[in-house]
């Protein structure tokens, strides 16, 4: 029954109609504490509500300077003065976004489509764009995979983070919004303006990753896994199937592929010894931890006792990766290392020198994340709604 309802949704995105799903709300500027904002509309104008009443209309060439106050909110333009007790909305009546930036502290200008959401909250503001998913999902593959890249590159990590964002909706709940603009969640700096990723959100339109089971997959990445991929559950002690470790000849030449770091002996022994309590005046033991060479992805450090968790020694070390050899130079110990980031999930560079030599991003999908499928995310409420 499951597999022919999986093929039936396959058919089914291949004619369905592609229209907009639905709409996300974001937490925007979430790395600064903003007291002092400036608003505009993205060339055209800005219709003003204020604690859900509409109390004006912010015009094309001006500009909204937000203040918070003990008391709310107070704004002033060339022509305007409003001012609200919780909120402020700003909608645009003919689609085309808002630009928004911190004054205090000052930041860059940043433009987005959709909506703001201009809240008081703890004597600062938080604000919350409600955006078109696909709007959103372009803006996040620039600001996540930057340009330069191969469509079907682009058209992979389309649909890598719509499924995300759909996966972690309510993530941000208790705040009010469903995801933040942060590596915490995705990084979203605003609306993308590159058209070959704007082909690729296009192309990919309203498709998600799914497993077996038909549930949004964990769609996680990291920048080059040193040449294997790395289980879930040997991380995160959680076992998903269509995260497992895979070999990965395609980064090994990539700009992050490699990593060195020398750190002194003796701090060294003193951080395994303080840390996880590894007996490092015995010699010999002292030796098995500071001269080690794995033949592949390793959980514990030099598999001795006492267990050292790598991935614990990678937070911090501060290094690239937890995948690394380790040898003894004079007063120092040499860690030779292999990638950058967890390994878990799909390794950029590895997928970008895959796009470069012609695969397809299903291709790519398919090296990568085991078992899993492609769907339409408007058929998800069909399986759901028939008790799978």
């Amino acid at each position: 029954m499951r597999k022919s309802l999986l093929l039936l949704a396959v058919l089914l995105w291949t004619s369905a109609s592609f229209a907009q799903y639905r709409d996300i709300r974001v937490g925007l500027l979430r790395d600064i504490t903003t007291r002092q904002l400036l608003v505009m509309g993205d060339g055209g104008p800005l219709t003003i509500w204020a604690d859900g009443k509409q109390v004006g209309s912010l015009q094309a060439d001006d500009g909204l300077v937000l203040h918070c106050t003990a008391t709310g909110i107070t704004g002033k333009s060339l022509e305007l003065d409003v001012s609200a007790k919780e909120s402020l909305v700003f909608r645009s009546p003919m689609g085309k976004g808002f630009r928004v930036r911190s004054t205090k502290p000052r930041t860059s200008e940043r433009d987005y489509p959709g909506s703001l959401e201009v809240r008081r909250a703890s004597g600062a503001f938080l604000l919350i764009a409600t955006v078109p998913l696909e709007e959103y999902v372009a803006g996040v593959v620039q600001s996540e995979a930057g340009k330069g890249h191969d469509i079907e590159y682009y058209k992979l990590q389309a649909v890598s983070c719509r499924t995300y964002a759909l996966a972690n909706a309510r993530r941000h709940a208790s705040e009010g919004f469903e995801v933040c603009d942060l590596t915490h969640c995705q990084v979203f700096k605003g609306r993308n303006l590159i058209d070959t990723i704007r082909q690729a959100v296009a192309l990919t339109r309203d498709l998600v990753v799914v497993d077996a089971n038909i549930r949004l997959i964990h769609a996680t990445f990291h920048s080059n896994c040193g040449g294997e991929t790395m289980d879930a559950q040997d991380l995160w002690s959680q076992s998903e199937p269509y995260l497992v470790s895979t070999m990965d000849t395609f980064c090994l030449h990539s700009p992050h592929a490699t990593w060195r770091k020398a750190v002194l002996r003796s701090t060294w022994l003193a951080y395994l010894k303080n840390n996880f309590g590894v007996p490092t005046e015995d010699s010999a033991v002292a030796d098995r931890f500071t001269n080690d060479v794995p033949a592949c992805r390793d959980i514990w450090l030099a598999n001795a006792w006492p267990q050292v968790p790598v991935e614990k020694v990678r937070t911090d070390m501060g290094f690239r990766s937890a995948f690394f050899s380790m040898h003894a130079e004079g007063d120092s110990v040499i860690f030779d290392g292999r990638g950058f980031g967890h390994g878990v999930g799909l390794c950029q560079e590895g997928a970008m020198e895959m796009a470069r030599d012609g695969f397809s991003y299903t291709d790519i999908l398919h090296h990568y994340f085991a078992e899993v499928h492609l769907v339409d995310v408007k058929n998800l409420d069909f399986f759901r709604d028939d008790g799978l």
